[in-house]
């Protein structure tokens, strides 16, 4: 899972600028759909994998209640990253395709 996130940290923004552009160009439908869809798997993968990007240090500073706010903005932006997924490659494959 850490690997996974490691390298979502590069393919997250891409993607969220990619979906962004086709959302300009082409809102609805199809990506609407598969973005909510994606963006819950998001959702569920930023609340379980937020230990593997935090740093031992923060638990040395944090309060709990720190932590979990912390926790849930992490959630909440792989949510949104994960929400333009489906739309970037929906725009990459009407590009290239």
């Amino acid at each position: 899972m850490a690997a996974f996130l490691w390298i979502w940290q590069f393919i997250g923004p891409v993607a969220f600028f990619l979906g962004g552009l086709y959302f300009l160009e082409e809102p609805g439908g199809l990506p609407l759909v598969l973005g909510i869809v994606a963006s819950v798997f998001g959702l569920i993968i930023g609340i379980v994998g937020w230990a593997d990007t935090v740093p031992p240090r923060w638990f040395w500073i944090k309060s709990s209640s720190d932590l979990a706010g912390s926790r849930i903005m992490t959630a909440i932006g792989y949510a949104v990253q994960f929400f333009f997924l489906p739309a970037a490659i929906i725009g990459l494959v009407e590009y290239f395709g």
